[in-house]
């Protein structure tokens, strides 16, 4: 008969597992400081859009081939059962507790994810939908898009701050024409309290950029990794996680902005029904 763990025992064993998860985390991290590394986490982060930047990590040095990764329950509301014998893809979520002056604070505890491929449902084709009128949706967001024979510098984009618009050269590709109006749209998030300009974000903008591209099942441009992660050397591990968390924000809003688009044309064309 196996004996039953105290609530001591139990206690310690989730702190170390804790400290094992925070130990991967920093790992993960340092890991970015290689080009090929931090392309490999954006191609991830891609595919798992609504993750955080922190369980992205994780879940790259667990299960990096992941494609959808969800908890136990998440699964089970949609009667998915696990294989079994799965080891659950250990990750972080928020925890909140009473102080003792009843004031609520807040900390992590582990949560195990599993991918569709620990499933019974991992025979099913996951994959992203192609988005090709996403170009035409994001130019009717504001800053407004504005197409053009030519651009200064033989650029493909560009926004411009003083009339709070984006112009966009004329004839490109949907991969590439989504690509740079998102990195337009980027950088006018990132300049609009004027304490930064244009050449101190476009590595975030082009980052930011390239998630929501891919995320969309568009072909992003290649764009300089080497340079970003440059950007970490030095840099705190958390700093580091803030940094990745904040061009996931940028292209999350971007994303957004798109969707709203969406549901506006849908809108219409019941309207005109």
């Amino acid at each position: 008969m196996t004996e039953r763990m105290s609530n001591e025992e139990y206690r310690a064993l989730k702190q170390k597992e804790k400290e094992d998860v925070f130990e991967m985390l920093s790992d993960a991290t340092q890991s970015l400081l290689s080009a090929d590394k931090l392309r490999e986490y954006a191609d991830l982060q891609a595919k798992l859009f609504g993750h955080s930047a922190s369980n992205v990590l994780l879940i790259m040095e667990q299960k990096p081939e992941a494609t959808w990764v969800r908890n136990f329950d998440d699964w089970k509301s949609d009667n998915v059962s696990l294989k079994k014998g799965e080891k659950g893809i250990l990750t972080l979520v928020a925890d909140y507790y009473e102080k003792p002056d009843g004031t609520m604070g807040m900390t992590s505890k582990v949560e195990k994810l599993f991918d569709i491929s620990q499933t019974a449902a991992a025979d099913r084709n996951v994959t992203r939908p192609v988005y090709r009128s996403a170009a035409e949706l994001l130019m009717e967001c504001s800053p407004q898009t504005i197409e053009k024979p030519e651009l200064p510098d033989e650029a493909y984009a560009l926004y411009d701050p003083q009339t709070n618009e984006i112009h966009v050269k004329e004839g490109l590709d949907p991969d590439t024409k989504f690509f740079v109006i998102a990195r337009e749209q980027a950088v006018a998030m990132l300049t609009r309290d004027e304490v930064l300009g244009r050449d101190d974000v476009i590595p975030q903008a082009e980052f930011s950029a390239y998630l929501v591209t891919e995320r969309y099942g568009l072909n992003a441009p290649d764009i300089d990794f080497g340079r970003m992660s440059e950007r970490f050397h030095g840099m705190e591990e958390k700093k580091v996680r803030e940094e990745l968390g904040g061009m996931r924000f940028t292209a999350d809003r971007i994303h957004h902005k798109v969707q709203e688009q969406v549901e506006l044309s849908r809108g219409h064309r019941e309207a005109e029904r």
